[in-house]
């Protein structure tokens, strides 16, 4: 599979049947990216911004494609991620304990200090 992070939500991608993708195209995966696409029959072909390419059974190419560029396909997953960037972010962007809100600069907390390198501290 893709290895990697190409931004957005692209950990863990999600399969999606080929027919589900192209349907969905201008719709529901309108804000999504694909990493990769795996053929599941003897010839699996998926035609993208004007070429054609085929993919033998149980074989894969990584490929960043965009689901309103793929014109059709036959027998083939793709491994998508949403990358509208609408979802929520999650985990700790500014931690409370360090981070009191407030504009004094007597107060300003340690984490939002100037560091000074070098210099004997003289530059500033």
């Amino acid at each position: 599979m893709a290895g990697g992070n190409y931004g957005g939500n692209s950990i863990p991608t999600t399969p999606i049947l080929g027919s589900t993708l192209v349907t969905g195209k201008n719709t529901t995966y309108k804000d999504w990216a694909c990493t990769t696409i795996l053929g599941t029959a003897g010839s699996s072909v998926f035609l993208y911004e004007g070429q054609s390419i085929t993919l033998d059974a149980d074989t894969q190419v990584e490929l960043l494609i965009y689901p309103p560029r793929l014109t059709s396909q036959t027998d083939c997953i793709f491994l998508c991620y949403e990358c509208s960037c609408n979802s929520t972010m999650t985990g700790t962007t500014a931690p409370s304990s360090f981070y009191s809100g407030t504009t004094d600069e007597f107060i300003r907390p340690a984490i939002f200090q100037p560091t000074i390198i070098g210099g004997g501290g003289l530059n500033s």
